[in-house]
């Protein structure tokens, strides 16, 4: 299936902030096309505290946890590792 992305930022002729599941490369690849102004991650940016970061670097992401995911704790909010703390 074809993301709604390029679509909806044709139709729109404004700013458009697109979340459809980016990796670093699509990101790259979405804004490079001007398909998108800029790109929301969602579940990458709460598993990695870090996250411009790691992609700056080209560094692993930390899988997220759904599971913890609007628990009302601290757990899978506050408990992901950096990656320079994963490093060490």
């Amino acid at each position: 299936m074809p993301a709604l992305g390029p679509s909806l930022k044709q139709a729109f002729g404004g700013v458009y902030i697109a979340n459809e599941k980016f990796t670093a490369d699509s990101a790259r690849e979405a804004l490079l096309a001007g398909t998108a102004d800029a790109i929301a991650f969602g579940q990458p940016a709460i598993a990695n505290p870090d996250l411009v970061e790691r992609v700056r670097i080209g560094a692993p992401l930390n899988p997220p946890e759904p599971s913890t995911f609007y628990g009302g704790g601290p757990e899978g909010y506050t408990d992901y590792p950096s990656f320079a703390a994963a490093a060490d």
